[in-house]
């Protein structure tokens, strides 16, 4: 798999990820955003500050709340969990 390219937050709560060798994956956060972790990801707009560096995919809301749990997400937890 190439390097993660883009990463965009969807309003189904779903992050749209492309790769630079144009491959794309959906991924589907719905269930996620009800759990401890990814609560403040509940909110549309915080769920949409997506941001990618190297391999990880993550959301820094230190602006907006405070956060006891890093809301990150590596790429290979993602391809991980879409083979099961």
């Amino acid at each position: 798999m190439s390097k993660i390219a883009e990463v965009h937050g969807s309003e189904d709560y779903k992050l749209l990820i492309d790769f630079e060798d144009g491959s794309k994956i959906e991924y589907n956060m719905a269930k996620m955003v009800k759990t401890l972790p990814y609560r403040q990801l509940k909110e549309l707009s915080n769920f949409q500050k997506v941001k990618i560096k190297d391999k990880l995919i993550f959301w820094d809301l230190t602006e907006t709340a405070s956060t006891y749990f890093p809301l990150c997400l590596s790429i290979d937890h993602i391809l991980l969990s879409l083979r099961e």
